[in-house]
């Protein structure tokens, strides 16, 4: 490979990595202050609020197959260092016995 053509890929990678990074800096920033946020905006004596919000989508086809899609919407999001564990025990597995947490 040239010189200049290295160059070139090396831009791109850095781009590609710069552009990685501040998403998750933004992102972690961004959860940061929404959880600060929500702690005493809440009723928690709201029977609805406690309630997660349900759809229930269901479609027909042809030969009497139905498919029914149900969605939850939880109000309690999990903490943000349990959701970033969760993704990367998908792309590093860990050989010991699962956690209990």
């Amino acid at each position: 490979m040239k010189p200049a053509r290295a160059a070139v890929w090396n831009a791109r990678a850095a781009l590609v990595y710069s552009l990685g990074a501040w998403t998750t800096l933004g992102a972690l920033i961004y959860y940061g202050r929404m959880e600060k946020g929500s702690t005493g905006t809440d009723n928690r004596n709201d029977p609805e609020a406690s309630q997660p919000r349900k759809e229930v989508h269901t479609k027909e086809y042809p030969f009497g197959l139905t498919v029914t899609t149900e969605i939850t919407y939880k109000e309690v999001q999990p903490p943000l260092t349990r959701l970033l564990r969760r993704v990367v025990s998908f792309f590093v597995p860990d050989d010991g016995p699962p956690s209990e947490k």
